[in-house]
């Protein structure tokens, strides 16, 4: 509550919590000597009685960062408490696609170096990858490009750190990034697709296909599905003949053009449109945002929805649904990855996360006695 409203008085905050003031009176000297509040007296308004003395989050307290891993190089984000982003870092891959734990704990391990000068300590972090997640297991289910299968990332990387580590769909890590921080958030309830060029093989020179997935919100809560499927968007038109790894029906020689011949571009949004119309009609969202590829193109989708698709059920919604662009700039994923980690760490944790609330800040606690 503290974080959410950027500030709170003592007694704003028993009455927002309905707790007893003496809980929070309690309470209170100790975060701040933990370092993670601070007091600001309010100058007086001239209405008499004493002002009230703000809480306010330490934004500097501890920092987290956001990796997203591709198959032949990286980005991390690192934010402070505030979501602000605090460093960017973009290498290729320490080491071959292969190993992925190995280049899991050797691209914290140089994040962590990167920010010693600093003096502020990593208090979590959150990887993302295109893949089929386990939130309650922090496992990976499947992954096509890292060709994972039942992948023990708590044993093989988060055991092996001080702080929390976690790994995230790279769509789903997107969305988490459009909740975080809360003051900045658009919307509650959306769909957030994320369509990228990709290379499947990292011998090949040039990209060579193209991996859509999807983040689905609802009510502010990024849903995983209950065989954490949720968003893994597979063309009404794709069949067993289709290419291994396509989810379209374009041919990925035809996508991986897509940066420079507008026509595949119309053609994919065309086909992603129609699969969007029952997806939109079920859930409807207050938003759809398009990412990756597909981000700042939101008046061509416009253009073929109305030359193309103008009798379908989604354009005689058009009103209903925001068309947007992520809030979250170039680096949506490995951004959002972090802002993952920090909105959990101030929400209640949900019932399938394997970060719980009060855990996570018992661990980082720890961490800064350490420190």
């Amino acid at each position: 509550m503290t974080h959410e409203t950027k500030g709170i008085s003592r007694i704003d905050l028993a009455r927002e919590l309905d707790i007893d003031r003496s809980t929070v009176t309690t309470i209170v000297p100790e975060l701040i000597k933990n370092g993670i509040l601070r007091e600001l007296r309010v100058e007086p308004t001239g209405k008499g009685g004493r002002p009230p003395i703000i809480l306010q989050i330490i934004e500097d307290f501890g920092y987290t960062i956001g990796i997203a891993i591709h198959l032949t190089n990286y980005i991390a984000t690192v934010l402070d408490l505030n979501g602000h982003v605090v460093q960017v870092l973009e290498d290729e891959l320490p080491y071959t696609f292969h190993q992925f734990s190995r280049n899991c704990m050797a691209i914290l391990q140089q994040s962590e170096h990167s920010m010693q000068t600093k003096g502020i300590p990593i208090i979590g972090a959150v990887i993302a990858i295109s893949g089929i997640i386990d939130p309650k297991r922090n496992s990976i289910d499947r992954s096509f490009v890292f060709q994972l299968n039942d992948f023990d990332f708590q044993k093989e990387v988060a055991d092996h750190f001080r702080y929390p580590v976690f790994v995230e769909n790279d769509a789903n890590a997107c969305a988490w990034g459009e909740l975080f921080p809360p003051w900045n958030r658009k919307f509650s309830s959306f769909l957030y697709l994320l369509a990228r060029t990709t290379k499947f093989n990292p011998d090949e020179q040039v990209d060579t296909g193209m991996g859509i997935g999807m983040g689905v919100v609802i009510d502010g809560r990024v849903i995983h599905g209950s065989h954490n499927q949720a968003g893994e968007l597979r063309s009404v038109y794709w069949n067993t003949a289709c290419e291994t790894g396509n989810q379209v029906s374009i041919p990925q020689s035809r996508l991986a053009g897509i940066q420079h011949d507008e026509t595949v571009l119309r053609d994919l949004v065309k086909e992603v449109l129609i699969n969007l119309i029952p997806i939109a009609s079920v859930f409807d969202p207050e938003a759809i945002i398009f990412g990756g590829d597909l981000k700042g193109k939101v008046d061509v989708i416009h253009e073929v929805l109305q030359e193309s698709l103008s009798d379908t059920f989604l354009a005689s919604q058009q009103s209903k649904y925001a068309f947007a662009s992520p809030n979250k700039g170039n680096n949506e994923v490995s951004t959002g990855a972090a802002c993952l980690f920090l909105y959990r760490l101030f929400k209640q944790p949900q019932d399938e996360s394997k970060l719980s609330e009060k855990s996570a800040w018992e661990q980082i606690f720890k961490l800064k006695e350490i420190s």
